[in-house]
Formats: C-alpha cells, sequence, structure tokens
C-alpha cells in the first residue's frame, strides 16, 4: 500500500510477487496488483505519447482502490498533464520545423517532445533525421551518438579546447575524447525498467531492437532462453509481468529445432506439458494466463519469433521476442522475422566471431558513418538509411 501511495507501482507488483513465492495471501493483494499493472500500462502509455488514454488507464486503476490510497494517482495524474502540455506545445513546433526545414530547432523541440514522451517514434525519427542533414558540427567536434533511445543526451567528444554545441541543440554534453574506458561513448540517460549494460566484448547476450514506424523487439541471443517473473531477483532472459514463477519456463534451440521445458505449469496448445518440441503457430501458456506464439517465419533460418497475445507485458515497452540464431531478416515483404515496410530492400543483421553485424545492399549509416553493403554492427547504435532507421541497444539481467 505504501507504494502504491509514493508511486511506484513497479514495487507493488515485484512485492506481490515474493509474497506469493512465499505463499502468502491477502484479500487486498488481487485489487492492489490489478490497480499497479494498470498504472504501469497508463506510463507506457504516456511514454508512447498516449496522454489522453494514459489518463483513461490511470483514472480506471485509481477506481480500483480504496480513497485513502489515491494520493500518488492523484499525483502521478497532475505530472501527466504538465507533461501532456510540453508534449503537445513541442510536438506543434517540433513537425512546423521539420516542415519548413529548420533542423536545428528540430533537435531543439524533439528533445522537449521525448522528455515529456521518450517513446514517442515520430520524435526519434525526426530527431535522427536532423542530425543526417545538419551541416558538419564545429570544429574539432564529432557526433558520437543519435539518442537511439528516446530521451537519451546527446553526447559529443572533442580534441583541444571545448568547443560550443550545434545550434539548437538543447541538451548537448561534452566528454574529452578517449574518456570512456572503452573507448566509445555511452549515452547519458535511458529510460529502462531493465538497466542498460556495455558489454566488455562479442556479442551481448541481449538488445533492444527499435524500429522507427515499426516497434520494438527483445532480442535474445542464447541458445536457452528463460522466462519468469519480471522481480528484483529473477535472473531471466524474458521477465514478465505474469502470474508465473522466477524462473517458470526454459526454450532450448538445437540442431534440431526449439524444445519447451518447464517444471511449472505450462500448456502447449491447451495441453499441460513438462517438454515439447515447438513448431510454428504453437501457442504456450505460461501460469494461468499469460501466453505467447511461436513463428518461424523464415524457413531457411533456425531464428525464431515470439508474440505476447494475452496482453502481458515486459518491463521493456516492446512489442515481441526475437530468438536469434544465426541472422535476423528485417524486410519489406514476406519472409522476414519483422516486416519493415519502407525498407527498399531486406536488412539483416548477422552474427560474427567479433560480434554482430549488418548486410544491405545499399548505402547506410551507422551513427551517422556512411557504409556500403556490409559493416560491423556496434551496440548501441543507430542505423540510418533513405528508407530505414533503427537502433541497437544492450540490455543487462534484473538483479
Amino acid at each position: 500500500r505504501a507504494a502504491l501511495i509514493a508511486g511506484h507501482p513497479l514495487r507493488v507488483i515485484e512485492a506481490h510477487a515474493r509474497l506469493r513465492q512465499r505463499l502468502a495471501f491477502h484479500p487486498d493483494f488481487a485489487w492492489l496488483e490489478d490497480a499497479a499493472r494498470e498504472w504501469l500500462l497508463a506510463m507506457e502509455m504516456a511514454d508512447r505519447g498516449d496522454f489522453s488514454a494514459a489518463v483513461a488507464v490511470l483514472d480506471r486503476a485509481k477506481g480500483k482502490v480504496p480513497d485513502g490510497l489515491h494520493d500518488g494517482f492523484d499525483e502521478y495524474r497532475a505530472k501527466l498533464a504538465a507533461r501532456h502540455e510540453q508534449f503537445r506545445e513541442a510536438s506543434v513546433r517540433l513537425h512546423e520545423s521539420a516542415a519548413g526545414g529548420r533542423w536545428a530547432e528540430v533537435l531543439r523541440f524533439g528533445d522537449l517532445v521525448t522528455a515529456a514522451a521518450p517513446h514517442h517514434r515520430d520524435a526519434r525519427s525526426l530527431i535522427a533525421r536532423a542530425w543526417d542533414v545538419l551541416p558538419a558540427a564545429p570544429a574539432g567536434v564529432t557526433r558520437a551518438a543519435v539518442p537511439s533511445q528516446p530521451g537519451a543526451v546527446v553526447e559529443l567528444a572533442w580534441a583541444g579546447a571545448k568547443p560550443e554545441p550545434p545550434p539548437g541543440a538543447a541538451t548537448v554534453t561534452f566528454r574529452p575524447e578517449g574518456s570512456a574506458a572503452n573507448g566509445s561513448l555511452p549515452l547519458a540517460r535511458r529510460p529502462s525498467a531493465m538497466p542498460v549494460v556495455e558489454p566488455a566484448s562479442g556479442l551481448p547476450k541481449r538488445f533492444v531492437l527499435w524500429i522507427d514506424g515499426v516497434g520494438g523487439y527483445l532480442v535474445c541471443l542464447g541458445s536457452r532462453v528463460g522466462f519468469g517473473q519480471a522481480t528484483g531477483g529473477a535472473a531471466v532472459d524474458v521477465p514478465l509481468f505474469a502470474d508465473v514463477s522466477r524462473v517458470h519456463a526454459e526454450l532450448t534451440r538445437d540442431g534440431e529445432g526449439y524444445v519447451l521445458e518447464s517444471g511449472r505449469e505450462v500448456l502447449l496448445n491447451g495441453e499441460p506439458t513438462k517438454r515439447g518440441p515447438l513448431t510454428a503457430g504453437d501457442r504456450v501458456t505460461l501460469g494461468g494466463t499469460c501466453q505467447f506464439v511461436f513463428h518461424q517465419p523464415v524457413p531457411i533460418s533456425p531464428s525464431a519469433r515470439l508474440e505476447l497475445v494475452s496482453g502481458h507485458r515486459l518491463p521493456l515497452a516492446v512489442d515481441g521476442v526475437l530468438l536469434m540464431a544465426e541472422n535476423l531478416i528485417l524486410g519489406p515483404t514476406a519472409p522476414a522475422h519483422v516486416n519493415m515496410p519502407d525498407a527498399a530492400a531486406n536488412v539483416v543483421i548477422y552474427r560474427g566471431k567479433e560480434g554482430l553485424g549488418i548486410r544491405f545492399a545499399g548505402a547506410f549509416k551507422i551513427d551517422n558513418q556512411p557504409h556500403q553493403n556490409r559493416a560491423p554492427l556496434p551496440v548501441p547504435a543507430c542505423v540510418t538509411s533513405e528508407s530505414f532507421s533503427f537502433a541497437v541497444e544492450p540490455v543487462g539481467v534484473r538483479v
């Protein structure tokens, strides 16, 4: 109750999960968790810029709790109103600036929009476009990273005296070139419920793929992927806000395909199972209601896509989970692991000995550096071309 009053719905979910593991029960648990889940949904909607829908969902959640617990809801609703006002004004100016080709203003108003709605796709796309078309940065300055996660602060590196920021860039920070331990520039802030860690080398265990105009996907590269409750102590690859155990089930990929294993309650196409192979179109239910559909849309690739169809969510607002074997195909037509309708041709993300790479029949940029046909893909990075734009970001295990 205290977490709800203080405006921390995620703590309510985590506390309930811990109590459930200890077989604790109280009649208030059901409405506390239900209200917290609705609140989290309202947060996700607001982060995407759907403020009217967010307020409606928040009010619905508030109606499920006693009057004495309304303070946190009322405070957050007031914050939503302030964010909505900033978003509405900045969004109008952002699109006016983009329509007039005033790209320095696009950076400034884009930052205001993403401060209010960090997952707003149009703003992210316009910010990336602005960096592509703006003139060269001041002498001695190199652009290090487009804010591939919405709301990130742009960081620039310099050699010699510290320069002035580019005109119109409202949130630009500087650091001496080479001062980062790994020689790369981390994004300054990332509004993610799953903490970001930089891999020491090689492949990350997981990363998030944000495709402008399409959606976001959690990509798991391991041959064994665990599913479980999204709690602070659950070291699983796919954490879920659902009535499941801390480590509920595992999917294993081998030369024969994918195998589902679990010592908990699992249904495969409606039938209880402890272990069974998966084929395209299979429907898996974890716990009582958390359900996903298993897809293998590219016959020549063992990579798979999991589509959450029960309305349950991950701590990160993604549209699905990708199980990456050797490659992922992002393309304008089938077959593709993710449909990217505006792309001029297929984009292939592949794994190699040194890490990830990208193939595309044409010109593209990685963090504003031009490439042709093929290039290594660092994580994090922002990839753009005339027909598509996406970003990759690593995520860490919740501990």
